[in-house]
């Protein structure tokens, strides 16, 4: 009885054995192709000098991108009303304002030196869209964001920016911030 177990067993374990190799040797697979045609256009959506822009400040090739430097006044508001366009030479889109990076970081003492600084986004009409209101408590930063905003074609926005100094901040203190224009098309 015992040797037919083993040969019952054995013959069991050997059958198991060849369904999965069968198994294993069935498998099919296949691939999917994608050929993709990538063309270089011009943005639907660019920057652009505004009324208050600075001729020191950078507007990047392409009008892609811009490079600004407002100043904080200790204790008190400054304001920037225009100092970059936003042009839509598209269909209408959607867009927002994006926070990117913003350094020194929370947790930095030389974060204490600032109260605010607030990115706002206005359609042609001057209605605030959105805004990026980067507000401090003690040496932390908030972290704002905005929802996506229409913009119709063939208009032209701008971003306000407001920027306070804490009244005893000291002159060599900086911020870096980098924030995204989104646009979905």
């Amino acid at each position: 009885m015992n040797r037919m177990f083993n040969r019952s067993t054995k013959m069991f374990i050997l059958t198991l054995l060849s369904v999965a190799i069968v198994s294993v040797s069935a498998l099919t697979y296949f691939s999917l192709e994608m050929q993709s045609v990538v063309s270089v256009t011009g943005a639907a959506v660019e920057f652009s000098q505004g009324d208050d822009w600075d001729g020191a400040w950078t507007l990047g090739t392409n009008n892609t991108w811009c490079d600004i430097a407002p100043s904080a006044y200790p204790n008190a508001t400054l304001t920037y009303d225009e100092p970059v366009n936003l042009t839509n030479s598209g269909a209408a889109v959607q867009i927002r304002l994006r926070t990117i990076s913003i350094t020194p970081a929370s947790g930095q003492p030389q974060v204490s030196n600032f109260t605010f600084i607030n990115f706002v986004l206005h359609d042609e009409t001057g209605a605030i869209q959105g805004s990026l209101n980067f507000t401090t408590t003690g040496d932390t930063w908030s972290t704002p964001s905005m929802s996506f905003q229409t913009m119709d074609a063939s208009d032209e926005w701008y971003i306000s920016i407001q920027t306070k100094a804490a009244a005893g901040a000291t002159g060599s203190t900086s911020v870096n911030i980098k924030i995204a224009v989104d646009v979905q098309e």
